[in-house]
Order: structure tokens, then C-alpha cells, then sequence
């Protein structure tokens, strides 16, 4: 495996954090992306909760799911709820011979206008660390295990 596109619909939290995660840990020995299909401004508490665990994703920004990074993808991850978002990239993923996987974290930030709860989103980065150390392990990949951050608040 050489580069890893993550994936959610704004690309403000979940994939970022898979992004972030992967980088942390491999320290750039892999191509590591991320990306949304309506790309918004990452949510602060998305950062804030990487860097209770000395992660710095402050300067990161959204970006939008580009084609070209897509297709020259080893591993394309899917994070999120909507059967949509998901049968979509799979069945493209595979229809490329790219190796590609759901991953059903839901989105801690509200839609009914209600206000973020930080909790949620910590209990969304456990999820997501849990899964990249998960997917590095069912393909060998090497990684910096002094790296590992062991004071998550594990749901």
C-alpha cells in the first residue's frame, strides 16, 4: 500500500482525523490524503481534539474529492452514514481495482442546528484511531508503535 485516500462528505472532521492519524504514524512513508464531496471549513472542535493528543491539525484545510489523486489511490476509505456516499465510492473504488472499505463512524457534528458536543468528537477520533491502527495491521504496514497515543479517551 502506497497511498490512502480518506474520504467523508464535508471532509471537516472524520477524514481528517484518519488523515492526520495515518500521517502521525507513518510519518509520511505513505501517500496520505483526504477529501469531501462538498469540502467546508474544518470544525474547531476537530482540531481541538487531535491536539488534546499532540496532534497539530490547525493548518490543515478541507479539500475537495479530486479524480486524479482518487484513481492513482491504493486504498480508498469511506467514513460516514449515508448508504449514498457509500455504495457510490465503493463500486467506483472497485471498479478500478482499488482496494476500498465503509467505515460507519457517524458524524458528531449536528445537522438540526444544534450545538457540537465535544464528547461526540472525541468518541468519533477513538473510533477513527482504532480503525487506521486496524487497517495498518491487515496490510503490514510499517508504523512508528513509539508514536501510538495511549491516553485516548476510548469509548
Amino acid at each position: 500500500m502506497q497511498h490512502i485516500y480518506f474520504l467523508c462528505y464535508h471532509n471537516r472532521c472524520r477524514s481528517q482525523m484518519a488523515e492526520a492519524f495515518a500521517k502521525h504514524y507513518t510519518n509520511e512513508i505513505l501517500a496520505v490524503d483526504s477529501a469531501g464531496i462538498e469540502p467546508l471549513s474544518i470544525h474547531p472542535f476537530t482540531v481541538e481534539v487531535m491536539k488534546e493528543i499532540g496532534i497539530n491539525i490547525s493548518n490543515n484545510s478541507s479539500k475537495k474529492l479530486d479524480f486524479k489523486t482518487f484513481t492513482r489511490s491504493n486504498c480508498i476509505i469511506n467514513i460516514g452514514n449515508r448508504i449514498i456516499e457509500k455504495s457510490n465510492v465503493i463500486s467506483l473504488g472497485q471498479s478500478f481495482g482499488i482496494y476500498s472499505d465503509h467505515w460507519d463512524i457517524h458524524n458528531p457534528i449536528p445537522k438540526d442546528g444544534k450545538e457540537a458536543d465535544i464528547t461526540d468528537f472525541r468518541k468519533v477520533r477513538d473510533s477513527i484511531h482504532r480503525e487506521v491502527l486496524s487497517l495498518f495491521h491487515l496490510f503490514g504496514v510499517p508504523y512508528h508503535k513509539d508514536k501510538v497515543v495511549n491516553d485516548l479517551q476510548l469509548s
